[in-house]
C-alpha cells in the first residue's frame, strides 16, 4: 500500500498532478475575474480550465491505482498485437450464452445516437446564447439582444428534454443497457438545463452554471453514445427487432 503512494513513480505522479491542477485553478480564476470584468469570451475559458484539471486528477488516480503487473501485461499484449493480427470476437458466440441484460435494442441505438448529436448541437447553441445575450439584461421573457439565438436555444432545449423523457418511457421494458443509457442521458440533459438557468447571474454563479452546462452535456453525450459504441466494439450484441 505504501509503495503505491510513496514509490518514485508515485511521487513523480503526485508532483505532476499538483503542478497541473494548480496551474488550471489559477488560470480558471484569472479567466473568471476577466469575465466578471466584461470579457464575454473569458466565460468559456473559465469553464475549460477546471475541466482540464479534473481530467488531470482522474488520470493521476488511474495511474496511481494501476497494478504494476497489470501494466506490464498490458504493454506485452500491446506489443504482441502489433506483431500478430487478432481476429475480431464472434458476436454470436458472445450473445449465445449471455442474458437479455447484456443486449442493446436497435431502436435504442438509433434514438440514443440522434439524441447524442442533438446534445452537441444544443450545447453549441447554449454557448452562443451565453456569449450573445447580455448578462445584465432586464427581467422579462426575451432579452433585448441575441433574441433569435435565445429562442432557438430554448426551443431546442425543450425538444431535447421531451425526447430524453420519451426515451426513458420507451426503454422501461427493454434491456438493462438501454434503460441505463436513457437515464444517464436524461440526467445529463437535466444538469445542462439547470446550468443554463444559472448563466443569467453576474457573479460566479454564472461560472458555475456554465460548468454545469458543459458537465451535463458530456454526461448526456456519453450516456447516449454508449449503446452504439458497445455494439460497434462487439462488447454486447444487438437485440433482434421484436
Amino acid at each position: 500500500m505504501l509503495k503505491r503512494w510513496l514509490s518514485m513513480r508515485a511521487l513523480l505522479l503526485h508532483l505532476a498532478m499538483v503542478v497541473v491542477v494548480s496551474g488550471c485553478a489559477v488560470a480558471a480564476w484569472w479567466q473568471a475575474t476577466r469575465a466578471l470584468g466584461g470579457n464575454g469570451l473569458s466565460w468559456l475559458y473559465s469553464v475549460e480550465w477546471p475541466i482540464f484539471g479534473l481530467i488531470a486528477i482522474v488520470g493521476w488516480w488511474q495511474l496511481i491505482h494501476e497494478d504494476p503487473e497489470a501494466y506490464k501485461a498490458r504493454k506485452s499484449r500491446a506489443r504482441y498485437s502489433q506483431e500478430t493480427p487478432i481476429a475480431a470476437p464472434n458476436v454470436e458466440e458472445r450473445g449465445a450464452g449471455g442474458s437479455d441484460e447484456a443486449t442493446v435494442e436497435p431502436l435504442t441505438v438509433r434514438w440514443a445516437t440522434v439524441l447524442a448529436a442533438a446534445v452537441g448541437v444544443e450545447f453549441l447553441l447554449g454557448v452562443m446564447a451565453v456569449l450573445s445575450v447580455p448578462v445584465d439584461r432586464p427581467g422579462g421573457w426575451l432579452p433585448a439582444k441575441g433574441e433569435a439565438v435565445y429562442l432557438v436555444h430554448s426551443f431546442c432545449g425543450l425538444l431535447l428534454m421531451l425526447a430524453a423523457v420519451a426515451l426513458i418511457v420507451r426503454t422501461r421494458r427493454m434491456s438493462r443497457a438501454s434503460h441505463i443509457a436513457g437515464w444517464v442521458g436524461f440526467t445529463g440533459v437535466s444538469l445542462a438545463g439547470i446550468g443554463g438557468l444559472l448563466t443569467g447571474s453576474t457573479s460566479l454563479v454564472r461560472f458555475f452554471g456554465m460548468t454545469l452546462m458543459l458537465l451535463g452535456a458530456v454526461i448526456a453525450a456519453f450516456g447516449y453514445m454508449v449503446p452504439a459504441l458497445l455494439v460497434r466494439s462487439h462488447r454486447v450484441p444487438a437485440a433482434p427487432l421484436g
